[in-house]
């Protein structure tokens, strides 16, 4: 089976440094995560699978070695099936030796050659030292990959993004990287996003950069579940009379109706003008009207409110008491 140029797949140079090789993984395994390619999955998961098998490889410095040597992976050199636990064999030729092996004397025809070893101490012996310093785990792929340690970082958006999501850049290490914010996200919670993370020791795949979510509080509106809150001022003849009022809401601005009479407190809502649901909904916004006094008055004014002779039909302040 003909291998992949990891190189090629990676965009990088076959000179890369190891930074440079981890730059362009974490730069193609966001652009290609099936996560953020819900257009077409498939295809996206397809080069996303063909990106970690290049990193898994160019990722690891001893496994690399062997590529750049062999022209395949460590892992492609394949065990013998069906001998049994610890046994290896190799058919044919060896990748970057010739071709297929020549392992007749002189004067003899050569013949191809299948090998069968016991341990990988064999096998390192056998091949002597064209695997360098790497030890036959770290070369044949027998020990399992380790996913690389998570990162986690904090970030403090705007209540009017929690509530209304969008997408904000932030600077991850030396790169910028561009964060979805799902709309209605509450205050700690946390963004996972794949493979942003710190790289891994041994040519797993690279953790997660886990992004814990604090959401600023807003000058007038407030939070409770899926429900908005805000306290809305109005005048004392707004509130004697009645009145049509405009807010600001999440979905733009909307018409109140104040009935005349209103008393300072009076609660109206409005419905599906809150924080968007998983199923598609919304809450409710409540706006609290608050009866605003100038704090001048006009000498006419003063004089109207004296000549006022209104009377509730009980003492304001009747049903008020300490116990």
């Amino acid at each position: 089976m003909k291998t992949d140029d990891y190189y090629q797949t990676l965009g990088v140079a076959k000179t890369a440094s190891q930074e440079e090789i981890q730059k362009a993984y974490r730069q193609l395994a966001r652009k290609y995560h099936p996560d953020f390619n819900q257009n077409d999955p498939k295809g996206a998961k397809e080069k996303f699978q063909k990106v970690q098998e290049a990193y898994d490889v160019l990722g690891n410095p001893e496994k690399r070695q062997v590529f750049d040597q062999y022209g395949v992976s460590p892992d492609q050199m394949g065990t013998g099936g069906g001998h049994g636990p610890g046994q290896w064999s190799f058919g044919g030729g060896f990748p970057g030796r010739g071709g297929t092996a020549g392992w007749g004397a002189a004067g003899r025809s050569s013949r191809k050659a299948n090998f069968q070893f016991e341990n990988l101490d064999d096998i390192m012996h056998m091949f002597g030292s064209g695997f360098g310093s790497a030890s036959p785990d770290e070369m044949f792929g027998t020990t399992r990959p380790r996913p690389g340690r998570d990162i986690e970082q904090a970030l403090t958006i705007p209540f009017t993004l929690a509530i209304a999501g969008g997408k904000v850049d932030i600077k991850v290490g030396s790169e910028m990287v561009s964060v979805t914010i799902p709309a209605g996200i509450e205050d700690g919670k946390k963004i996972r996003l794949p493979g942003l993370g710190g790289a891994s020791p041994n040519g797993g795949a690279s953790g997660n950069l886990l992004i814990t979510i604090h959401v600023e509080e807003h000058p007038f509106f407030s939070r409770r579940g899926n429900n908005l809150y805000v306290d809305v001022p109005i005048s004392l003849k707004e509130a004697v009379f009645g009145a049509k009022i405009d807010i600001p809401s999440p979905k733009g601005n909307v018409t109140l109706t104040v009935p005349p009479g209103t008393s300072s407190g009076m609660k109206l809502r409005i419905k599906q003008c809150g924080v968007a649901t998983a199923s598609g909904g919304a809450g409710d916004l409540f706006a609290i009207l608050l009866v605003t006094l100038p704090k001048i008055w006009s000498e006419a004014d003063k004089e109207l409110l004296q000549k006022l002779q209104t009377e509730p039909e009980e003492p304001i302040r009747g049903k008020l008491r300490w116990g």
